[in-house]
């Protein structure tokens, strides 16, 4: 959950924009929007970086997919001394004999290797789409944590100052004998439990504030100031059918697997084409005796009767029916996830809203007026104590409703490929 602390508070306003207010360090905080966080998220990323360098090494493939001729040319020689006797007498001399062949490619094998390391590098791209995407939602989650837990601290300091005055009066009250000290112990172990919710606030704003270093790269204990104004999210849509279409068109896990499939084609092309087998032509030169020498030269062309790469053909169309099962698969889980994460904001969006405009006034407005009641001797102090405890339940599950109203937002997101 995106409100990290079940932490009892209570105060007059939600702020509308928090700050890392207590500096880890003597250095001026650092100044970050949720925009600056981002970026900087995307540059120090892991994910990001490891994707973007698997996309570089798909593209070096092209360097040996680009080769022209398939193979380095051969060349051959040989010499030796040569005695030979017919009718005549008796010949002899230095035999020589040289052989040179290259291979050429006729099926255009060069543009099928290309054309699949192009449809490799798209899968890559939109693997790195998706990290950057799983990065982004990380930050603001982490981003948005934060704030939710500066203002869970700052409404917990809040309350303990409220208690705190609330603990002078009945000490006051006790000394003028308008109360008794049971009505001071009360307020003295309502004071100490503001005082243990207070701790357990900052606390999690602490570690709230340490994954937040780690996903934008700033050093421990750096001091941040959040300049985002913390508020509700806002709504994407009133129908999921818009954000399935949008899902179907942005999400860079299906286009991955789209452009796995087309890369998978392309590698069945390039089998076919170099199933061909390619010519090889060859020059000979010859010296027998002096006086006999022979040049000449030819074409060499295998025959394709035994090996037409049946077996990665075979392979190659598996994997594409693979992929084709996995996209159905992969379309019907992402609309699920649209759908989810679509529901859970709008029951969020509406909690949300009964609780800000209903619940929470009501109980802030039933604490002032039982404080004035028992000033004016009306109410005990249980029922001030009472009151103050649902009011701070009620903030409690107001900052709880808005956490989780972010967190299906950025689901929601996620589940479109839009964050």
């Amino acid at each position: 959950m995106l409100a990290l602390a079940a932490v009892s508070v209570v105060g007059t306003s939600l702020p509308t924009a928090t700050a890392a207010a207590a500096p880890e360090s003597d250095a001026a905080p650092t100044s970050l929007s949720l925009d600056e966080a981002l970026t900087r998220a995307e540059a120090a990323s892991v994910l990001v970086r490891r994707a973007r360098a698997d996309r570089a090494l798909v593209a070096s493939r092209d360097v040996g997919a680009s080769l022209r001729l398939p193979t380095n040319p051969l060349a051959s020689f040989g010499a030796g001394r040569r005695r030979e006797a017919d009718g005549s007498g008796r010949a002899q001399g230095v035999q020589m004999a040289a052989h040179v062949e290259q291979t050429f490619e006729v099926a255009g094998q060069r543009g099928t290797r290309r054309a699949e390391v192009a449809r490799q590098l798209d899968a890559a791209g939109w693997r790195e789409t998706a990290a950057r995407v799983e990065t982004r939602a990380r930050v603001r989650a982490a981003y948005v944590g934060t704030l939710l837990a500066d203002a869970q601290m700052a409404a917990s300091r809040r309350r303990v100052d409220l208690v705190r005055q609330l603990v002078d009066g009945v000490r006051t009250r006790v000394q003028t004998g308008a109360a008794s000290s049971v009505d001071l112990d009360l307020a003295r172990v309502e004071q100490g439990r503001a005082i243990r919710d207070r701790a357990a606030a900052e606390q999690s704003r602490a570690l709230a504030l340490a994954e937040l270093r780690v996903l934008v790269d700033l050093p421990p204990d750096t001091a941040i100031m959040l300049t985002t104004v913390l508020g509700p999210p806002p709504q994407r849509t009133s129908a999921v059918g818009p954000l399935l279409a949008r899902a179907e068109a942005y999400r860079a896990e299906l286009k991955e697997l789209s452009a796995e499939r087309e890369a998978t084609d392309a590698a069945i092309t390039r089998l076919s084409r170099e199933a061909t087998p390619n010519p090889t032509l060859f020059v000979d030169f010859q010296r027998d005796l002096p006086g006999q020498t022979y040049l000449g030269g030819g074409v060499a062309q295998p025959l394709p009767l035994w090996r037409r790469n049946q077996g990665e053909l075979a392979v190659a169309r598996s994997q594409r029916d693979r992929l084709g099962e996995e996209s159905v698969l992969a379309r019907r889980e992402v609309a699920a996830e649209v759908e989810r994460a679509f529901r859970s904001a709008s029951v969020q969006a509406e909690l949300l809203h009964a609780i800000e405009t209903e619940m929470l006034p009501a109980a802030e407005s039933a604490v002032d007026l039982i404080t004035q009641g028992w000033r004016a001797g009306k109410f005990d102090l249980f029922r001030v104590i009472q009151a103050s405890r649902e009011a701070a339940e009620s903030r409690r599950d107001y900052l709880v409703a808005l956490g989780a109203l972010w967190e299906a937002t950025i689901a929601l997101d996620r589940a479109v490929g839009t964050p």
